[in-house]
C-alpha cells in the first residue's frame, strides 16, 4: 500500500484549480474538504486492507461482563467491530463465531461459555486519522478521488456548480475503480465474504 504526502495532494488539487497561490482561508477550507472526501472514501468499505484487522486476539472484559473493549493495552484502538471468533479466523475457516452488540463500551458477546470467557479474536477497522498539511500518510488508493472530490467542493465553493458536478463524476470514477479492487479481491477470499463493500450494496 502506497502512502502519499498531504504537499503532493494539496499540489494537484491547486493544480486543478489552476491557482499559483490560494488564500489562508482557502487552504483551510482545502484541508476540511480533503478530510471529509477521506472519510466518505473510507465509510464506502469496511475492507479497506489498511485498515482492517483480521483475527486479532483481545481480552474479554469482566466488567462489563463479556465485552471486548474497544481499547486494548498495547493494541490498536477498534474504530468498528466487523466479526469476533472462538478461534483464530484465518488458520480454520471454520472458526465459530460469537453474535455480539456493540455499544459505548464495546463489544458485548452473547451465549458465551465459560471456556470462551478469556479472549476472543476480533476483525475490526481501525480508525481513519486526520489529515494535515505535515500529514505524509495520505492513502494512495484515495488521493486521485480526494483531489478531484475536494476540487469540486472547491469549485461549489466558487458557485461554479455545473463545473463541480463534472469534477465529482471524475472523483466518483477513481472511487469505483478502487472499490471494484477491493471488491475482486473479496470475491476470491473466503475470509472476507461477510465483509460490506460499495460494490457488494449495488444490484447485480
Amino acid at each position: 500500500m502506497q502512502d502519499r504526502s498531504y504537499t503532493d495532494l494539496f499540489t494537484l488539487i491547486r493544480s486543478l484549480i489552476g491557482a499559483g497561490s490560494l488564500t489562508t482561508e482557502e487552504q483551510s477550507s482545502i484541508e476540511s474538504f480533503v478530510n471529509r472526501r477521506a472519510h466518505e472514501a473510507y465509510q464506502t468499505s469496511q475492507s479497506w486492507p489498511r485498515y482492517l484487522v483480521v483475527g486479532e486476539e483481545r481480552a474479554i472484559s469482566t466488567s462489563p461482563a463479556q465485552t471486548v473493549p474497544y481499547t486494548e493495552s498495547g493494541k490498536t484502538t477498534i474504530f468498528e467491530f466487523l466479526r469476533i471468533h472462538r478461534s483464530q479466523p484465518s488458520l480454520n475457516l471454520s472458526a465459530h463465531e460469537f453474535d455480539f452488540y456493540v455499544d459505548a463500551d464495546g463489544a458485548h458477546i452473547l451465549n458465551i461459555t465459560t471456556e470462551d470467557a478469556t479472549g476472543a479474536f476480533v476483525t475490526y477497522k481501525k480508525a481513519l486519522p486526520i489529515f494535515t498539511s505535515s500529514s505524509t500518510d495520505i492513502p494512495g488508493e484515495f488521493f486521485f478521488f480526494i483531489a478531484h472530490a475536494a476540487y469540486a467542493d472547491f469549485l461549489r465553493l466558487d458557485g461554479q456548480t455545473d463545473k463541480a458536478l463534472t469534477e465529482e463524476q471524475v472523483a466518483q470514477t477513481y472511487l469505483a475503480m478502487e472499490l471494484e479492487r477491493v471488491d475482486l479481491i473479496n470475491n476470491n477470499n473466503n475470509l472476507f465474504k461477510k465483509f460490506s463493500t460499495h460494490g457488494t450494496r449495488q444490484s447485480r
